[in-house]
């Protein structure tokens, strides 16, 4: 049990303990996004899923094909570990894997991180589902998860220590919106948390139930 409370509470802590500066940033960031609708164009419940083909922190390329095979699909788009929302969602989801599984689900997280800090995390945490590799956020992108920070705010990222050119390997400053979706296996997303306020997270034990209503593949 790698949380030893609810992901909602560890979310605001982590919130109330910004410094105030950066916290102010983000506000204006996450405003912005939400003026903008920069989520409007997200993938939703009823939509199905593009095809997408990705290296998994091992460097095996893994198909969508092959994460439906077996049944529904719990799939977490996540910024990287130098966000402590995602690293804290990222618990939360290994805390919940087992029963995920156990509801028939397969589960994947997919990061935009390079240099082999998804291989470091699955190591370091144990975790027991795939980190998938989206190398310049072409299956975000294809999800509608993606949007640029500002340069204004890029400066205040900088200072907070967030290289994003340096993690992400490129100077686009694109990353994703953090989003949680349960997909059938037939492709269909059954369930979308996208929230362009990114210090809000879905709680992934809350899809346990979702999971275990829908039928299994039989083989």
């Amino acid at each position: 049990m790698r949380l030893k409370k609810p992901l909602a509470e560890i979310v605001a802590a982590i919130r109330a303990a910004t410094p105030a500066w950066f916290g102010q940033e983000n506000d204006r960031l996450v405003q912005g996004l939400i003026d903008s609708g920069a989520a409007d164009g997200a993938l939703r419940a009823d939509d199905h899923i593009p095809d997408f083909l990705l290296p998994n922190a091992e460097g095996q390329l893994v198909s969508s094909t092959q994460l439906l095979a077996n049944g529904p699909l719990v799939l977490s788009f996540y910024r990287g570990m130098w966000c402590p929302y995602c690293s804290q969602e990222l618990n939360a989801l290994a805390d919940a894997t087992p029963r995920l599984k156990e509801a028939g689900a397969t589960v994947a997280a997919i990061t935009p991180e390079i240099g082999g800090v998804a291989l470091k995390t699955k190591r370091e945490r144990d975790l027991q589902f795939e980190i998938l590799c989206d190398v310049d956020n072409g299956v975000a992108m294809e999800f509608g998860l993606m949007f640029r920070i500002p340069e204004d705010i890029q400066k205040s990222y900088l200072k907070f220590n967030v290289n994003m050119p340096k993690i992400y390997g490129n100077d686009g400053w694109m990353i994703p919106i953090p989003a949680t979706y349960v997909v059938d296996h037939d492709g269909t997303i059954v369930f979308a948390y996208v929230n362009p306020d990114y210090r809000e997270r879905c709680d992934p034990e809350s899809l346990v139930d979702i999971v275990a209503r829908l039928q299994p593949v039989i083989s």
